[in-house]
């Protein structure tokens, strides 16, 4: 695998005398290490990525280029780990990830269209590689015919995933533009054969401005749990704003964190709640919830 398979350049700014400030270029890694992450662990496993679960990824500094701070090796190591016990990625590992990159930043600047074909491109590679895979493995052709007969199914089911985690990905999108405009003046991402990824100041503000939460004034709400997590103060809620789907509701109130509080007795029960809280929107739709203070469980 080449040396420059996978590439992350900075330019402007700082960058013209190869510096760039620290904590943004952290940021920006940062940024990228997850967008990486979850795209190998999709294209690997088929699924989500779990909260927390990250893919393995190597990265080492390197001489940088005239005006300009880049990683030129940043999968040059990493690439080591694409195809590590997972033949499907040794043959799609840098490419994917470089359409998966794109169209997490395409769809945080508000370019659709783009985001469509990158997902339809990721997929029908997905789809190539593991056909290929699955014909060096199999030695039925009836398995083979099944397959077959799955294949499109699987196909569609992929695109959902990518779909899924793209739209999670907004806060990585952030923190990759981070150096955009305080530090450098472009950041340019290039994977394999795919399209490099160039990110402009307008661009990275507008990723920013993606993620800037409008709060509301706090008022009481009626929500319907579906269940808590300790660990990170949350309550799982029936999204009020939409037909289905759920929301994970940070509760504020120090009284959630009491051995048979009334938020987790209510949760148990998949109850109807009502609380003092503030929503959150991110472009009109709602996005993030504060629980201030719980007012009483509801019947049915």
């Amino acid at each position: 695998m080449s040396d420059f398979e996978i590439l992350l350049k900075y330019e402007g700014g700082d960058a013209r005398h190869h510096t760039i400030e620290a904590r943004l270029y952290g940021q920006s890694l940062q940024g990228l290490d997850r967008m990486v992450s979850d795209c190998l662990i999709i294209a690997s496993l088929q699924r989500l990525p779990r909260r927390g679960e990250k893919s393995p990824m190597l990265l080492k500094a390197q001489e940088g280029y005239a005006s300009s701070y880049g990683a030129p090796q940043i999968l040059q190591e990493a690439s080591q780990v694409l195809g590590f016990g997972i033949p499907i990625l040794a043959a799609i590992g840098p490419d994917i990830v470089g359409y998966y990159v794109q169209a997490v930043l395409d769809h945080f600047k508000g370019e659709s269209k783009s985001v469509d074909l990158a997902i339809s491109k990721m997929a029908d590679m997905h789809e190539a590689a593991l056909a290929a895979t699955s014909k060096m493995h199999e030695n039925s052709l009836n398995a083979l015919d099944d397959f077959d007969a799955r294949r499109h199914a699987e196909t569609i089911g992929m695109q959902d995933l990518f779909r899924r985690a793209i739209l999670s990905n907004g806060p990585a999108a952030a923190n990759f533009v981070a150096p955009v405009g305080e530090s450098v003046e472009r950041a340019k991402f290039v994977a394999g054969s795919a399209p490099p990824s160039i990110v402009t100041l307008t661009d990275a503000e507008e990723i920013r401005d993606s993620q800037k939460v409008d709060w509301q004034t706090p008022r009481q709400e009626i929500y319907t749990t579906d269940g808590f997590k300790y660990h990170t103060s949350g309550l799982s809620i029936e999204n009020p704003e939409a037909e289905d789907g759920f929301l994970m509701a940070e509760v504020k109130d120090p009284h959630f964190l009491e051995d048979g509080n009334a938020y987790t007795l209510a949760a148990q029960k998949r109850a109807r709640i009502a609380v003092l809280a503030r929503q959150g929107y991110k472009n009109g739709k709602l996005a993030r919830i504060h629980i201030l203070d719980f007012v009483s469980e509801l019947g049915d």
